[in-house]
């Protein structure tokens, strides 16, 4: 009970913290007037503009988000070690696995608020233009939101051990690795399948291959939480999908966090 208690308390000081930065409001801020202009580029496109509307806002709320999870992620457990009010919480005594989950929980919380907010922009959108607010733009957020999650748990991983600048560009990196993973594996796979025989595709193609699957099996594929084109063409995912999507999130941020939470307690603070 007193971890959990820790855990809250440090869950909701986070929030209230993240809250009074200003980065989560310049990011909604540019992220509604994104949203906006996506009403201005469906009238423009080629394209029919609820399409336009969906895919691109859906897309932005990923990306808004994104920004979020890593700067306020890093900073959060950063600033704690920096200005060395970290050896007053740590001294109460609070345990460093509260505090590292309570960070983690409160930042969630404001990605939650975030997407939440972004989706009631969307949906307005999509009734100021006359288009329906359909079921897979739903799903759509909703997959966001634990696409976050995940990119959220690798910044407070990395800011466990590393710089705020090293762990938001791995943050950022895993986000990338997460989203054209899948890709490469299947590009590598087509070109190691016509490859000509003498070339090094040909010769080593195998190895190749084993390395890129290694690669999508190991980092997180993020790619399948990418749902903007399913909302735009309004396809509704099969409840299996959302439910094991959300095992996988929820596994996967579990794990990361233990492996934070391993680091995090053999840090010294100097």
């Amino acid at each position: 009970m007193l971890f959990l208690r820790e855990t809250y308390l440090i869950a909701v000081n986070s929030f209230r913290e993240a809250v009074r930065d200003k980065i989560p409001y310049v990011v909604l801020l540019s992220a509604v007037a994104l949203a906006a202009f996506s009403v201005m580029l469906g009238e423009w496109s080629v394209f029919d503009r609820e399409f336009v509307v969906k895919s691109v806002t859906v897309s932005i709320i990923s990306l808004s988000g994104l920004f979020i999870a890593i700067f306020a992620g890093v900073g959060q457990v950063q600033k704690e070690i920096q200005k060395k009010t970290i050896h007053t919480l740590l001294a109460k005594p609070v345990s460093r696995s509260a505090f590292l989950l309570g960070k983690y929980i409160g930042l969630l919380a404001l990605l939650a608020l975030h997407v939440i907010l972004l989706s009631l922009t969307l949906f307005f959108v999509l009734w100021t233009v006359n288009a329906n607010i359909t079921l897979p733009v739903i799903q759509a957020c909703y997959l966001v939101f634990w696409e976050l999650a995940i990119v959220l748990a690798f910044a407070v991983l990395f800011s466990t051990y590393s710089s705020a600048l090293i762990s938001s560009i791995f943050s950022f990196g895993i986000y990338l690795i997460g989203h054209l993973s899948n890709q490469i594996l299947k590009e590598v796979y087509f070109a190691y399948r016509i490859s000509e025989d003498g070339s090094f595709l040909k010769e080593h193609g195998q190895l190749v291959y084993d390395i890129a699957r290694g690669i999508h099996y190991i980092f997180p594929n993020l790619f399948k939480f990418n749902a903007s084109m399913q909302a735009a063409h309004s396809i509704v995912l099969e409840q299996s999908y959302i439910i094991w999507n959300s095992i996988y999130a929820l596994g996967y941020c579990g794990t990361v966090l233990c492996v934070a939470v391993l680091l995090f307690r053999n840090k010294d603070f100097v």
